[in-house]
């Protein structure tokens, strides 16, 4: 973003902050963070082209350059300022970006969750303002009765009607239904994109190639665990076992001796169960009468 002649704030696009001194330090080695857009000269930069199409970029503040500590490489590189050495961890590429930035689902869903917020509390607000119309137009329908006790009945009602729809039409009124309907809706919107998003994160997840070969790579693992000859011999032996177990003289014995136990049981407890029905029957037969 240009700031003036040559000079330049550089943002980051996805969350709008600005690169700035730490502590608008101007030392060697003083950090370059992101931070809330200010106008700050610590948030202020040169951009220096060198003849093979990389630039060095300078704090326009401290007058020292844009630089890696420690000339890392790896993800997560610290930047710092540095005195210009002429190094290679002091060179940049610009690149011009013509594509839409992607947002991140986190960034969308979050956006999504404020704007629900803000719509529901609105919501809340214009309802209150609705109901009070509403309770205005109340009050001015039973004035108006109250004004009108000792007419006659048609013209009373005449102009109850009347008063009832001049109020109704009331800007106020209108205005506060009208806002009722758009906060609802806007709220419906938002809530709807956030549900869009955690589907359109769960589904760019699911198809990540990464989580695609784990998944593939636990149904190999368990499909070989189960077709090896050691896991298959213990399934087959588990069943044999059982299988002999069932089949064995004493197993059978004791199993015909259960079932004969429990029909002998059944049928002793026939006599008993017979003998207690008429007193059942003749107790509610006396409750029906006593309810008559």
């Amino acid at each position: 973003m240009r700031a003036g002649e040559g000079v330049y704030r550089i943002k980051n696009r996805f969350t709008g902050k600005m690169m700035d001194l730490d502590c608008s330090g101007v030392t060697d080695g003083t950090h370059v963070h992101q931070w809330e857009g200010a106008n700050a000269s610590s948030q202020l930069w040169i951009v220096e082209p060198a003849n093979d199409g990389r630039v060095k970029i300078k704090s326009n503040l401290a007058g020292k350059c844009l630089d890696l500590v420690n000339m890392n490489t790896e993800n997560g590189a610290v930047l710092q300022i540095w005195a210009d050495v002429n190094g290679d961890n002091q060179y940049w590429t610009i690149n011009e970006v013509t594509r839409k930035p992607k947002t991140s689902a986190k960034a969308t869903a979050a956006k999504a969750k404020a704007e629900v917020k803000a719509a529901a509390e609105s919501a809340a607000k214009t309802v209150d303002a609705a109901a009070k119309a509403a309770a205005e137009v109340a009050t001015e329908v039973v004035d108006a009765v109250k004004a009108s006790a000792d007419k006659p009945v048609a013209e009373t009602a005449a102009e109850v009607v009347k008063t009832a729809k001049k109020a109704t039409c009331k800007t106020s009124t209108k205005k506060a239904a009208e806002a009722a309907v758009t906060t609802a809706k806007k709220a419906a919107e938002a809530a709807t994109a956030v549900a869009a998003v955690a589907t359109d994160a769960v589904k760019e997840v699911a198809e990540k190639p990464a989580v695609k070969a784990a998944a593939d790579e636990a149904v190999k693992a368990v499909k070989e665990v189960a077709e090896k000859p050691a896991v298959k011999a213990a399934v087959e032996a588990a069943d044999k076992a059982v299988k002999e177990v069932a089949e064995k003289p004493a197993v059978k014995a004791a199993a015909k001796a259960a079932d004969e136990a429990v029909k002998t049981v059944v049928e002793a407890a026939k006599p008993v169960v017979e003998a207690a029905k008429p007193a059942v029957k003749g107790k509610n037969s006396r409750k029906k009468r006593s309810r008559k």
